[in-house]
């Protein structure tokens, strides 16, 4: 009888063991596939070369949304100058140190402004790389960028994967090109990173790929941008970042491939635009626009991302503006 107990107190035993280990398995695959990322870009200003005061506003806020990351999509400062470096180092001391002191990453690409030097750059003899070359400088220690892009554009065009998402950073002011990312690059990384994999995919650059308020986009050089866009959505791509115009503008595009959302956060601190509404490609509907600053939260679980805008109103309070949710395809 003593031996029929212990049996069964052994069994019983293994059976709680067992749902506790199920559980908590099961509790570690659900964390493993939430995961929450910013996103605003273009702070160019006339404090020393950003403007401070809403970067400093930006920092404060997200610490509260506790992303992984944040994602920056380009001008961050005002540059044209032989003041570049000292401006991306005031940007990076200002916003970055803070942000990954506080633990979290953070990863910007370039703009128009932090791409292009002055006449007393090439008069100092630093050459046509020298926008990039600083770059390079600016973000390296504590603050270097992944190295996983092409050969001639390290720290520019990158990669970032992380749990279920796999998210493109994409540099177009190379110094034999302008409006074009590099497709070839894009495609080799999607076949190797992705494959088959059930993956949410995003993409960041500083040109909008369908022209909103600037016409010097993506969209100057349809072909190499159709090319961009259409490996994009048939490797599942929704969502794509972009900057240039500084507002906020979320509009839907009905392609070959579905439906791709594109998402204008200028919203960082340089000079608000006004826009007159009309977009250049008659596919491009407006969901919405506004005139505020402000950041992107997305927000992953599972197979569902959440994409919620905040900007500050008038009375400088933070709310939401603008919502997107979609569910992963197979």
């Amino acid at each position: 009888m003593k031996i029929l107990k212990t049996a069964l107190t052994v069994l019983l035993l293994f059976t709680l063991l067992s749902s506790y280990a199920d559980n908590t398995k099961k509790s570690q695959i659900i964390a493993e596939d939430e995961l929450i990322f910013c996103v605003t870009g273009d702070s160019r200003g006339k404090d020393k070369g950003v403007n401070q005061k809403v970067l400093v506003q930006l920092v404060n806020a997200l610490k509260k949304e506790n992303p992984v990351f944040v994602a920056v999509n380009g001008d961050l400062v005002s540059g044209y100058s032989s003041k570049l470096e000292n401006e991306l180092i005031n940007w990076r001391d200002t916003f970055m140190a803070p942000l990954i002191d506080a633990g979290i990453k953070v990863y910007p690409c370039r703009g128009n402004h932090d791409a292009n030097g002055s006449k007393t750059m090439r008069l100092l003899g630093l050459g046509k790389n020298a926008p990039l070359q600083i770059w390079q400088k600016v973000f390296s220690g504590k603050f270097a960028l992944p190295e996983n892009g092409p050969k001639d554009e390290k720290g520019v065009t990158y990669f970032v994967k992380d749990k279920n998402i796999l998210l493109l950073l994409l540099d177009s002011y190379g110094a034999k090109k302008r409006h074009i990312v590099d497709n070839s690059w894009i495609e080799e990384v999607l076949k190797k990173e992705k494959g088959t994999q059930s993956l949410h995919l995003f993409a960041v650059a500083h040109e909008p790929a369908f022209s909103v308020h600037h016409k010097d986009c993506l969209a100057s050089v349809p072909k190499a941008r159709d090319r961009f866009i259409k490996t994009f959505m048939t490797n599942g791509g929704v969502c794509f970042f972009c900057g240039h115009d500084h507002f906020y503008n979320h509009a839907k595009v009905a392609l070959p491939q579905g439906e791709l959302r594109q998402f204008v956060c200028g919203t960082a601190g340089a000079p608000l635009y006004k826009w007159k509404g009309k977009y250049a490609d008659k596919r491009v509907t407006e969901i919405k626009t506004e005139k505020a600053f402000g950041y992107m939260i997305v927000k992953i679980k599972g197979k569902q991302a959440t994409l919620i805008m905040k900007a500050w109103n008038e009375k400088g309070e933070l709310e939401v503006i603008d919502t997107f949710t979609y569910t992963l395809k197979k």
